[in-house]
């Protein structure tokens, strides 16, 4: 297999590195199939596993990336989050203390199972990142593309906690 030419991603020897970081590529099945087991109580688990994927990630690309502004980190980092096949991140409004990004072709809006499991490991992994840029955050999903089949996408609101 050849090398991806995704920035800081590099693959050798069946083992993808990305930003330094050991990335392991999963099917979207398993969060499936982890809320087939333990139903709506998988809702912790997966935004937590999402937080701490978020927060690792962040603050690989911050050291690599280097961001100017915090407008600079978060344009970085949803380019970086689209490459990962959850879907198109989208900022669309940025603040010192608000973050709102629309979300484009959820993956479970591709999948033949629509599931909102799905949003719930997003908004951990937006935590992760919204903690890293603005310390402590509420993450919330405001629009949602599964619940409304009229909406193009989901909409994740970011605030920090004063």
């Amino acid at each position: 297999m050849r090398n991806l030419k995704l920035k800081g991603l590099k693959y050798n020897k069946g083992k993808y590195n990305f930003y330094n970081d050991r990335f392991v590529f999963f099917p979207p099945q398993v969060i499936d199939i982890l809320s087939s087991i333990y139903g709506e109580g998988v809702k912790s688990l997966l935004v937590w596993l999402g937080k701490k994927a978020g927060w690792n990630l962040i603050q690989n690309w911050d050291e690599i990336i280097r961001p100017k502004t915090l407008e600079d980190l978060v344009n970085q980092c949803c380019n970086i989050l689209s490459n990962h096949g959850w879907g198109r991140f989208v900022p669309k409004q940025i603040t010192e203390d608000l973050i709102i990004l629309n979300l484009f072709h959820n993956i479970s809006s591709q999948l033949e199972n629509k599931s909102k499991y799905f949003c719930y490991f997003i908004t951990g992994l937006l935590t992760g990142i919204g903690e890293f840029a603005l310390y402590r955050v509420n993450v919330s999903e405001t629009q949602c593309c599964l619940e409304d089949l009229n909406l193009e996408f989901c909409e994740y609101k970011i605030e920090q906690i004063k």
